[in-house]
């Protein structure tokens, strides 16, 4: 699988389990509103979520996207928490149903996550063995 293969793995399967921890507690939920921008991962989410405040401790997730046969592709790195304008303006327009959570792209209460991965990995259900994949123009 390439990156543009597994951009289209994540847009085929949707929903992905986004990892955080502060350190003691650990927290996976289901994140939606993601989008690639540049070789970013940028996903929407409530400013005063737990993965927030998570992320605010521990800078570092990771997110899982699998599909009914057990295809999955995992995405780490480091990651901040981005209240511009521009990067929530253009998030709000790549993903229309974020309108249904935030109808104002200028709202407080939406933030972006912005995650620089540094380790992707894929596992089919054949050999059961990851392997790496390189965002291109890197």
């Amino acid at each position: 699988m390439n990156f543009e293969q597994l951009k289209q793995f994540m847009v085929h399967v949707h929903w992905g389990y986004l990892a955080t921890t502060d350190g003691q507690t650990v927290g996976v939920r289901p994140m939606g509103g993601l989008a690639w921008k540049d070789n970013e991962l940028l996903c929407a989410t409530f400013r005063d979520s737990d993965k927030v405040a998570q992320l605010k401790k521990v800078p570092h997730a990771e997110y899982c996207f699998c599909d009914s046969t057990g295809k999955h592709i995992r995405i780490a790195g480091p990651c901040t928490v981005s209240t511009d304008s521009d990067e929530k303006l253009w998030l709000h327009n790549e993903r229309p149903i974020l309108k249904k959570y935030f109808p104002d792209p200028a709202s407080p209460e939406y933030v972006i996550i912005k995650m620089t991965p540094n380790n992707i990995r894929v596992m089919g259900t054949d050999d059961m063995e990851y392997k790496q994949i390189q965002i291109e123009n890197r």
